[in-house]
């Protein structure tokens, strides 16, 4: 008899054990499928926020990589921590009152300080200390296909050129001195010069002849129509965390012998799917 209870005991306990080693694991599975689940979403928000555009409503000057305005350079106790420019904002910077809107030219100049890093105006990103350089917003409902901004120092002869290309209608760029050579200095004085604007209506992407796809720094043109394009260029900015453009230049990536419905790809030494924004797509015969 005692044999028998001793029997079922152990029964009991095996299937006991057993359900609680099931039980373990089954918890276990479903702990790893809401980790799995908050892993998946934090991916998909982070992927969100680096996706970097512009914004024609505030540009955030704090964010700015690089890029320290005049004001804040100025003030020697750095009191000034409000970086966060809007339009009813009125600063003087090296005698000129900001925003300094340029008569007759859809350009005004909301900031200027210096820059630090890659000098991106000639492509050729090599890094500097201290830059000039200047935000220019378009306020124009048209794209600012070529702009020049020139200005003077207070006691000097050369003219400082700042040059924009390809600047949609209410948004920003960080232009930097088209030479790369003027350093910004707090005790210097402004003069505005001259400017130019050439304006077009809008930028062709060419939706309807070909079909643009990126892959990290991957640019794929596909020629959607029956036809030879010959050469297609795709002209893209680089965007700045503070929502604007960084930069007055805009890259152009080449693309040759785009047939008839075939596809023809390039690796790019600037465009990247974080912080890259196409603007124009065309084609020419060479």
């Amino acid at each position: 008899m005692k044999k028998v209870l001793i029997i079922i005991i152990s029964a009991i306990l095996i299937c006991l054990i057993g359900l609680g080693i099931i039980g373990y694991y089954v918890e276990k599975d479903k702990a790893a499928e809401k980790k799995n689940v908050k892993t998946e979403e934090k991916v998909d928000q982070v992927i969100e926020e680096e996706k970097l555009i512009v914004d024609s409503n505030k540009i955030y000057i704090d964010k700015i990589e690089g890029y320290t305005p005049g004001e804040y350079l100025a003030d020697q106790n750095n009191t000034n921590t409000n970086l966060q420019q809007t339009n009813n904002e009125t600063i003087t910077v090296g005698g000129i009152t900001l925003p300094y809107s340029i008569p007759n030219k859809n350009m005004e100049i909301i900031s200027i300080g210096e820059y630090a890093g890659k000098f991106v105006e000639d492509g050729s990103d090599v890094n500097k200390d201290n830059v000039l350089a200047i935000i220019v917003k378009n306020t124009s409902k048209e794209v600012i296909d070529y702009g020049e901004i020139n200005m003077k120092i207070i006691g000097k002869t050369n003219t400082i050129k700042f040059k924009i290309t390809n600047l949609k209608p209410g948004v920003c760029a960080l232009v930097m001195e088209s030479s790369g050579k003027i350093e910004f200095n707090p005790k210097d004085k402004y003069i505005y010069m001259s400017s130019i604007n050439n304006m077009v209506s809008d930028l062709s992407t060419m939706e309807s002849q070909v079909a643009i796809t990126t892959k990290n720094k991957k640019i794929t043109v596909e020629n959607l129509s029956d036809e030879s394009l010959n050469t297609v260029y795709v002209y893209y900015k680089t965007v700045s965390s503070g929502g604007c453009y960084l930069g007055g230049i805009t890259y152009r990536a080449k693309f040759e012998n785009v047939e008839g419905g075939k596809s023809v790809s390039s690796n790019t030494i600037h465009f990247s799917n974080k912080n890259s924004e196409i603007l124009k797509v065309e084609s020419v015969k060479e």
